[in-house]
């Protein structure tokens, strides 16, 4: 029963307000056609402030009021999602297990491995430094956590050098290799061994661990047999120090894998993606829109 007929219905049967031509009808016609202007418009009203419902401008209004623009070429459909999740969001902090369900609720994940999250991915990391003995420098691992590092030392010019120390001054950690590098060799030593053009002579390496590269940062220094005996101004002794002798450079170079600090990882299957119609930019700036100030995001996505 439409409203026409419910309003007529409490009429008078003398007002004829079934007959169609008549001024009771025309003017019950002209009533309801306000009423229902007016209650399409309240309901207009009421779904402009529902997220579900708001389109276009209307939602645009609804994402100023939680802070989320719309991105760039980004439609209602996926902007609403967004701000369905906003509130979860919010009460989250950005964090990664917040993140992972709405990247999961973004792109329609059917399994577990469709994304994941990694905390603090590894990443190689490498610094190399050309020094003479008694050089000193400056290095940390830039990582969450200490690690030991894989040392390569080559002899850059003529000449050789012998039992080449490494120490980490801060620690008193140190590694020694007791025998002579001869110019252009290199000496390679890992947590497991040490290697001159693939030969394995990790018996003269002392001790057979690599001295640790602290998360803080520490002082470095290189040394070898021939430093003591190299005369010095005004100090040495005539009879027992070497004068105007060449030391050469060696070359060190750190390997290590860093954790990499304040930062996490979005991996993502490829086939995942296709699927759900949106591009990696997209969920770059959907991620980076969700993390908090400070740390860094990285989308990976893998067959």
């Amino acid at each position: 029963m439409d409203r026409l007929e419910r309003i007529s219905n409490r009429l008078p049967r003398f007002y004829k307000h079934w007959e169609q031509d008549s001024l009771v009808f025309t003017l019950l016609k002209a009533v309801i056609k306000q009423l229902d202007e007016a209650e399409e418009r309240i309901t207009d009203m009421m779904k402009a402030h529902w997220v579900d419902t708001s389109v276009g401008d209307e939602l645009d209004k609804l994402g100023d009021l939680l802070g989320l623009s719309r991105l760039t070429e980004e439609n209602d459909a996926p902007y609403r999602a967004r701000l369905k999740r906003a509130v979860t969001e919010y009460e989250g902090g950005g964090t990664v297990s917040t993140i992972l369900a709405a990247v999961k609720a973004l792109i329609r994940a059917q399994s577990e491995e469709d994304v994941q999250i990694i905390e603090n991915p590894p990443t190689s990391a490498y610094a190399d430094f050309m020094v003479r003995a008694g050089d000193t420098w400056t290095l940390g691992s830039n990582s969450i956590e200490d690690t030991q590092p894989k040392l390569t030392i080559t002899v850059e010019e003529t000449g050789g050098v012998s039992n080449p120390q490494i120490m980490n001054v801060d620690t008193g950690e140190s590694i020694t290799f007791e025998g002579k590098l001869k110019s252009g060799q290199k000496l390679v030593i890992t947590k497991k061994k040490a290697l001159i053009d693939e030969k394995d002579l990790s018996q003269k390496v002392v001790p057979q661990t690599v001295p640790r590269l602290l998360r803080k940062g520490s002082t470095w220094k290189y040394s070898e047999s021939l430093e003591k005996l190299v005369g010095l101004f005004d100090t040495a002794k005539f009879d027992e120090h070497t004068f105007a002798v060449k030391i050469p450079a060696v070359r060190i170079r750190f390997d290590w894998t860093r954790l990499q600090p304040a930062t996490f990882e979005v991996r993502i299957k490829s086939k995942a993606l296709e699927g759900s119609g949106y591009s990696v930019s997209y969920l770059e700036n959907v991620v980076n829109s969700m993390k908090a100030a400070g740390v860094n995001a990285i989308i990976n996505i893998s067959g």
